[in-house]
């Protein structure tokens, strides 16, 4: 019985740790819960700022055709809406949502509204920005986190489905 109990012990203290970067609490887009980003360790992310009104808004549709192709592969788009750009997004979180599910048929999870360009105000590209030493200059800036750990930053004038990115996504997922 003692033998048992180290096992288990020794399996769940060190068999699966969630890396410090994913292991912060995001509040759901237009919803009072909040989801630990360690639920998407063992996949490969795209963590995107988005923006309803922005220019480069036609993007959604490309992340949510890469999260529909490559879903079942362990692969998610995590969109954070953001104002910092010239107020381009909704204040309103229920119209953040609205217009994503409408208008694109957003799948992926969408978070609460972000302020993503400074360092300091959301937890998860704090640790973004401490891990790169980059920060969105604009709308649809995207990171690309496989499991390992490894970030590639995208701009946001390269498209979703550029090769670029669709080649890093396929090297992530082994593809």
């Amino acid at each position: 019985m003692k033998k048992l109990f180290s096992i288990f012990l020794f399996f769940g203290l060190y068999a699966f740790p969630c890396s410090d970067l994913l292991d912060t609490e995001v509040k759901i887009l237009n919803e009072k819960e909040f989801k630990n980003l360690c639920e998407y360790e063992d996949h490969t992310i795209l963590v995107v700022n988005t923006a309803s009104k922005c220019g480069f808004t036609y993007q959604y549709e490309q992340l949510e055709s890469l999260q529909r192709k490559f879903r079942d592969e362990k692969f998610t788009v995590l969109g954070f809406p953001s104002r910092n750009f010239m107020g381009q997004e909704f204040s309103d979180e229920e119209k953040v949502s609205e217009f994503c599910k409408s208008t694109f048929d957003v799948t992926f999870p969408l978070f609460s509204i972000a302020n993503v360009k400074s360092s300091t105000s959301h937890p998860f590209y704090k640790k973004l920005y401490e891990l790169t030493s980059e920060r969105p200059s604009w709308n649809f800036h995207k990171f690309l986190i496989s499991p390992n750990g490894n970030i590639k930053s995208f701009s946001h004038r390269i498209d979703p489905e550029d090769q670029l990115i669709v080649s890093a996504i396929q090297d992530s997922i082994n593809l």
